[in-house]
């Protein structure tokens, strides 16, 4: 019943702003069947089809003229989702949040915390057997106390820490979790590149993050020392689970790890990096690499499917190779892919891509490159535009591209490295170097623009 709730409601607000089904599927760059499907709440064998968590905010976004705040989280909730303080915030320049009043979780209880019911739920590909193992690491009762889930922008880090969180949750292993975001901006598929309007992160914010979810009878009126001590008495007498996502500039970890090594043990930390912490001999480094061919096919045809776009449900394994040999296997380009198809024919989305064409796309490479880019030094940039000619090659083949010294090179891949730009491979012996096809794509063309841009 709530599922046709959520369709009549949808209906209703799109009747009263004047939208066809057409005209709203053109602003979610969605197909217009894909609207009828959730008017009518369409079910078949069992199956519902449901917006993702990226479309509802952006359904709450067109119609947040004719909806309160509270009206609009009731609608969202009908279909099992909720919005954030921070997107009502967005959404509602005048919301103010409301301090909630309800008794703390018992110790111990299995629960499904409130930080997680705020987050999305993604189905994922190709990283069964990764979550199993890192979900061991957390389990045991001993060290390591930081793991940390390495990556590319884009690679499903998040997605992954989100899984993880509910599924150990679910077994009482932990009292409680908390998460916490250093995500300065986002990168949605329907919508471009902008800001999260999240605080940026540093001892004292992270530090209030974690009181107002676990301990809100706290003021946070008191010194940074009184809250430390208190925080420190809550995570040191309980095992908690804590999500600290996107934890992304070296002044963010630098100053934050020496925090976190005194609040751990018995509680645990999970960060989201798309800087490697393999340095730290304390952290517990886990890397995330691009889909498989054979995972990347699943996913498109799980999003083509779920969005309704009939022309790549119908598409031919051939079709599938061409999306795969372009943008290899990072599942947030695939998923702006997929959204482009509808509108756009494989061939011209694909050019786009590897010519750096049009606003969409640009705001893809910026949220996963630019920040990296910044930050490496001239020889690094240089062993990162030679890597297409050597992927997959060894260190004494890249010194013979690169033309560089040994301990250039030493250095340049370490940073390359560290910063999830290029992947390590082969075995003790003998190590190779590769960095994903969505790379290439980026080093041919935009890259160019970045190296004449101050």
């Amino acid at each position: 019943m709530k599922l046709e709730l959520f369709g009549q409601k949808l209906r209703e607000l799109r009747k009263r702003s004047g939208l066809t089904q057409a005209g709203l599927a053109h602003k979610l760059a969605a197909s217009t069947d894909l609207i009828s499907i959730w008017e009518r709440a369409y079910q078949h064998k069992g199956r519902r089809w449901l917006p993702d968590r990226n479309s509802v905010i952006r359904l709450a976004e067109i119609f947040a003229d004719l909806l309160t705040p509270e009206e609009s989280q009731r609608w969202v909730s009908l279909i099992g989702y909720q919005l954030g303080q921070s997107e009502l915030q967005k959404l509602f320049p005048t919301y103010k949040a409301q301090i909630s009043s309800s008794p703390p979780l018992a110790p111990g209880a299995p629960v499904t915390p409130k930080s997680l019911a705020l987050l999305p739920d993604q189905r994922l590909f190709g990283i069964s057997q990764k979550q199993q193992q890192l979900r061991l690491i957390l389990e045991q009762a001993d060290a390591p106390w930081l793991i940390a889930l390495d990556g590319i922008g884009g690679i499903g880090k998040t997605s992954l820490a989100v899984a993880l969180a509910r599924e150990i949750m679910s077994t009482g292993r932990f009292c409680d979790t908390a998460w916490v975001s250093a995500k300065q901006e986002e990168f949605l598929p329907q919508i471009g590149l902008g800001p999260t309007h999240y605080p940026a992160l540093d001892t004292g914010s992270l530090l209030d993050s974690l009181l107002e979810q676990l301990d809100s009878s706290l003021s946070l009126a008191r010194s940074p020392e009184e809250k430390k001590v208190r925080l420190a008495g809550i995570l040191k007498k309980q095992p908690y689970l804590i999500v600290i996502d996107n934890l992304e500039t070296v002044a963010e970890y630098e100053t934050l790890l020496p925090l976190l090594r005194q609040l751990a043990n018995p509680t645990k930390f999970l960060l989201t990096s798309r800087h490697s912490l393999h340095a730290c001999v304390d952290v517990f480094c886990f890397s995330l690499r691009e889909l498989d061919q054979a995972d990347t096919f699943a996913l498109l045809r799980y999003e083509a499917e779920t969005r309704g776009v009939t022309t790549l449900m119908d598409a031919s394994q051939d079709h599938l190779a061409r999306i795969y040999e372009v943008v290899g296997g990072n599942p947030l380009a695939l998923k702006l892919v997929v959204g482009q198809l509808y509108v756009l024919p494989l061939s011209h989305v694909l050019e786009n891509l590897k010519e750096a064409q049009g606003k969409t796309i640009d705001d893809l490479y910026t949220y996963i490159y630019r920040q990296a880019w910044q930050t490496l030094d001239e020889i690094s940039r240089e062993v990162l535009l030679v890597m297409p000619l050597a992927q997959g090659g060894t260190f004494a083949q890249i010194t013979a591209v690169s033309k560089l010294c040994v301990d250039q090179l030493d250095q340049a891949l370490e940073s390359l490295v560290k910063l999830s730009l290029v992947e390590v491979g082969g075995d003790i012996e003998q190590h190779r170097y590769r960095i994903h096809r969505l790379t290439e794509a980026f080093l041919l063309k935009e890259v160019v623009r970045w190296k004449l841009s101050p």
